[in-house]
Formats: structure tokens, sequence, C-alpha cells
């Protein structure tokens, strides 16, 4: 019942690392404006708002240069994570880069967030590297033989997959879930999370979102239930995957939440038992009764380490790997043609690029490639790929030997890690309980500390108790030096408050969208001077004289969403007055000038 597959710990791993390097790469356009003290949040005001709990290697510097090392760094051990390269160490160090990264600008935060951190928590305890992993095929004993993998760990982390909908069930307490039948049409009125297909085809039929509704409900309250059922659990299993890899794929067609979605559809394949990957290896078998034959250059280690990288990342047990000089026909082939020889079941011998292309016939995995590789056209220019790596062999061997060594591999955890993770499935599931009131609130304030450091502080309330009623956009209206009025939030267009067509594509993405909707409200109201100084800077930077933005407001356009059938209120709330000072931009601007011209100025000297 909490056993995991070590092959499907290897999907969900890849899928988790290949997510990570996604995310790190969409935060990219918006290192200045979130990760720096030029930007919205100054690491002064961030610590007075949320506290040291709050721990952060962004703090460390302000600049952009150091928020984009790290952002490097933490593409890096995506990368590697997905790879399975030193894989505990990669998840770990991801682990720490992603808290840092979350933390340093709270009000960005989602749902796939926070789930992207518990993942990655969960699996710290895991041997997410011990199959189709470069730990794998590289290592000097063989990893664990046994495909089931069942810990304390792999409890959690399946715990953890389905509490995210258990608990949001729950918390799905008020009538437009049940009885009403209303979630849906109030969730595809928010019309900031709508996509373009939700409201033009969806949002027509409200029959299909009343039993849509339902679904999602049900499907929430009862999945986790079935998931864990000791009768019939490898069909019931698959079912609710599936079930739910329906309900995400829904979301993505028809709203604009960001990467949640991807993130759920990577959490729940950790429920794909074992069965599924024998019966691919029972058809591979049926189909190549017997693996190929590998011939490699015996004095190239980095000719082996491709080889052992190759069969592991197919996915092919059955081939056999040698020395070339061990066969005297791979021998001469090898020495006729510099080039590594694949021998197929029908005794024909492949080189070069062609014997890349054959070996991927014989992989479960990848054999839908072979026809796409295998065109005469790619021929060619393979074989000068080939040919180029065979030239420089000696250099990426030097590479490979300090970068990809042969080395012992500890793919499980021990005890006491195993224990830790033991006391964190207890935690977690009390911290839920507490968010539902089942247990009191003392019990949350006990563990609060510990998860606020881990950033594992968790609650699936999304529209949740029910989807908010109230919906709107942003309208900044500003003044210029000659009195022109502007938009300051879309410089170049006509300042309009007519309400535009579809919300959910105002924003550049899902990141400025939840930054604008939460400092509306008040308990985030102290952000609003930084932002304002922000939006100020950005005009103001560039301006040519006489167009410095002098003054401007934040105001928000708030639209109460009706039953069915009713009519929506519309109500304007000016959240913020802003006076910029494009004196201080110039000032700035001179003085990171003088700062290039004589960068060891004393510090002292500077302007407060």
């Amino acid at each position: 019942m909490f056993g995991i597959d070590l092959r499907t710990l290897a999907l969900f791993r890849a899928l988790l690392g290949g997510l990570l390097a996604f995310y790190v790469l969409n935060r990219v356009p918006d290192i200045g404006a979130f990760f720096t003290d030029w930007g919205v949040l100054p690491r002064s005001y961030l610590v007075q708002a949320e506290g040291w709990s709050r721990v952060s290697l962004y703090l460390v510097n302000g600049e952009w240069w150091f928020a984009a090392l790290l952002l490097a760094v933490t593409f890096v051990f995506a990368l590697a994570l997905m790879l399975g390269y030193r894989t505990r160490a990669a998840t770990i160090g991801l682990f720490v880069l992603m808290v840092s990264l979350i933390n340093r600008n709270p009000l960005i935060l989602l749902g796939g967030d926070t789930l992207l951190l518990c993942l990655l928590f969960w699996g710290m305890f895991l041997p997410l590297g011990a199959r189709w992993s470069v730990d794998a095929a590289l290592a000097t004993h063989a990893p664990p033989e046994k495909n089931l993998h069942i810990s304390t760990a792999s409890a959690g982390l399946l715990l953890q997959v389905m509490s995210v909908y258990f608990f949001s069930a729950w918390l799905k307490s008020g009538p437009d879930w049940w009885p009403d039948g209303l979630g849906l049409y109030y969730t595809m009125e928010l019309e900031r999370y709508a996509s373009r297909l939700g409201h033009d085809v969806l949002g027509q039929f409200p029959a299909v979102m009343h039993v849509l509704t339902y679904f999602v409900w049900l499907l929430e309250w009862g999945g986790p239930v079935l998931a864990f059922s000791p009768w019939l659990r490898k069909p019931l299993r698959f079912v609710v995957m599936l079930s739910f890899m329906g309900m995400h794929t829904g979301f993505i067609l028809f709203m604009k939440i960001g990467y949640f979605p991807f993130v759920s559809l990577t959490s729940l394949t950790v429920l794909l038992g074992g069965w599924f990957w024998d019966w691919r290896a029972r058809a591979s078998e049926r189909a190549h009764p017997n693996g190929p034959r590998i011939f490699y250059d015996r004095d190239c280690s980095f000719c082996l380490k491709t080889c052992l990288l190759f069969v592991q990342f197919l996915v092919l047990p059955r081939a056999r790997i040698a020395p070339a000089q061990d066969s005297q026909r791979a021998n001469a082939l090898l020495t006729a043609n510099y080039s590594w020889v694949v021998i197929d079941t029908a005794d024909v011998a492949h080189l070069k690029w062609p014997a890349f292309i054959t070996l991927l016939q014989y992989s479960p995995v990848f054999a839908w490639l072979y026809p796409l590789l295998s065109a005469r056209a790619l021929e060619k220019p393979g074989n000068a790929v080939y040919d180029f790596v065979g030239r420089h062999r000696a250099r990426f061997g030097a590479v490979t030997a300090s970068l990809l060594p042969r080395r012992e591999v500890k793919f499980e955890t021990g005890r006491v890690a195993q224990g830790v993770a033991g006391l964190f499935v207890a935690l977690a599931l009390a911290w839920n309980l507490t968010t539902v009131g089942v247990l009191p609130s003392s019990v949350a304030l006990v563990t609060s500390p510990v998860f606020r450091v881990l950033r594992i502080d968790q609650v699936w309330n999304m529209f949740a108790p029910v989807p908010s009623h109230r919906d709107g956009w942003a309208v900044y209206p500003g003044k210029l030096e000659d009195g022109t009025e502007v938009d300051v939030l879309r410089p170049g267009e006509p300042l309009s408050w007519e309400r535009p067509p579809y919300l959910s594509e105002m924003y550049a993405n899902l990141a400025w969208h939840s930054w604008r909707w939460r400092i509306t409200d008040k308990p985030y109201h102290g952000y609003l001077l930084y932002y304002g100084k922000y939006l100020c800077r950005e005009w103001n930077w560039s301006a040519k004289p006489g167009k410095h933005l002098l003054t401007f407001d934040m105001d928000y356009l708030e639209e109460l969403t009706p039953p069915p059938g009713g009519n929506s209120t519309l109500e304007r709330r000016v959240l913020w007055h802003h006076e910029c000072r494009p004196a201080d931009v110039e000032q700035e601007k001179q003085q990171r000038k003088d700062d290039k011209e004589d960068p060891v100025r004393d510090e002292r000297s500077r302007p407060v």
C-alpha cells in the first residue's frame, strides 16, 4: 500500500527535474522585479514583514547579478536531478535553493510552489537515482535489485500527493460545491483565471459545469480513499491516477493557473504501479527476446561510460557490453572504421550513428523515436557528430574522468533518515488536520517554526471554502511632467477604464497576476509603497525630458460575481497614491556612472 516502484521513482525524478528547470527559466525575465532591491520588494522590508524564519540565500545580496547566479545554480541542480547525477546531493541542494527562491518574494507564491517544495522534501529521503540515472549507470556496485521500495519516506510521498486533494475537498465546505453545484461556475467567472477556451466555450454550458463541479468535489473526496484501498488496489489506484490527471488536463485547457497542474501531474506519477513497467518489459521481451551486443574500445574509458549510459537511459537490460578486442569481428570493424560496433539480434553489425539508431529499436521507452531518427537524411550529420566526438575523445575522457567517475553510490538512506521521515509523516498529517479544524490550532503553533523554516507549511485551500466571488482588474492612472495622463501599467496605450475582454491575458505571467491581486488585500498594503517606488524607477529611468512620471494612483476595479442570471456590480477602489521624485532617479543614474568609473570609492560618501 505504501510502496513505490523504483522505475516509477525514476520517472517522477526526471519529470520533477525537468519541471524545475522550466520553472527557473520562467523566472529569469523577472529577476530584477522580484528578486533584487531594485524591484518591488527590497530585502529590508521583506525581513520586516516576514521575519527571519523565512530564510533565503537571496538575502545575502540584493543585486541583479547575485540573483541571476543563484538561479543559474538552481537550473544546473535541476538538470542534475533530471538526469540522476549525484541525485541525493542534487535533491538536497535544490530543496535549499528553491526554499530560498520562494522565500524571496512570498506575494508571488502559488500552490504549485508549496507542492514543489513538499515533493523535493520527500525526495531527499528516497532512492530517486536507483533506476535510469547517471548514478545507476556508473556505480561501482549494482543498484537495489528489488524494484519495489517501501519506507516511511515512500509512505510520506504518497500521503503528501493525496493530501492535496483530500484536504482541499475538506476545506471546500461552502454551498457552492455542495449542494448547489456552482463551484465551477464561480471559478469560470473569475476571468483573471479563465482562459479563452474556458471563457468562450465551457462558460456557455452551465449544465456541464454543474456536473463537473460534483465530479471534482467527489473525486477529491473519494480518490485518496480509493488510492489506499486494501482491495483491488492496483486497478483502483491506476483509475484514480488517470482521473486526477484528466482533471488537471481540464485545468490546463480551461484555466490559467500557471504550472500548478503540471506539478500535480508530476506528483501523480508516483501512483503508477510496478505492474505497468513489468507489462512494458514483457512486451519488449516478446518483440526482442535477446538484446543487442555493444562493443567499445577497451583503451577508452569514456567509450565504456557512454555505453553504460546508453544502456541505462534507453532501458536495455538485455544488452551486453564488451570490449571490441574480445571479438575478432568487432575488433576488425572498430579498427577499420574507428567506430563502436552494435550487433543486432539478426547478427547485423552497425557503426557510428546507425549503431545508436539500432539501440532505439530495442528500447521499450524510446522505440517510437526509431522511425523518426532513422531517416537517411540524418545519417550524414549524425556520423559527423560521432566523428567529432571520436577525434576529441581524449578531451572528453579527461572531462568525464572528473565529472563522471565510476564511484560507490549509496542509493538508499539509513535508519536515522527514515526515522526523521517517519516523524515528518506524523507532523505533516497533524499539520493538515489543524487546517481543517480536527486538531486544535495549538498543534500547528508547536510545529510552525520547523515547517516555516523548511517552507512546507501547507494549506490546500484552492477555491475553498468557495471560489472567490470577487474579480477585477488594475488601472494605474498617472500624470507626467508635461501634464499628460498615462496608464502606468501599459505604457504607450491610452488610459482606459473599460473592462478588458480577457482578464487572464492582462499580465505577463501568473507571478505578476498574483502580486497585483494580493496587494489589494489589507494585510499586504505595506508592500504598496515599495511597489510604487519600483514603478517610478522603471518609468523614469529611461524617460525623456518632460516625460518623467510625477504621480499616479493604484486603482482596482472590483467586480462582484452574481449568482447565475444576475447582474454584476463594479466598485472602484483606490489602493494607493504615489508621488515620484524624478531627481532621485537621475541621482541614482549618476551614482552608478560614478561607481563604474571609480568602483573603490568610499562607500560612506553614498547619499542615503
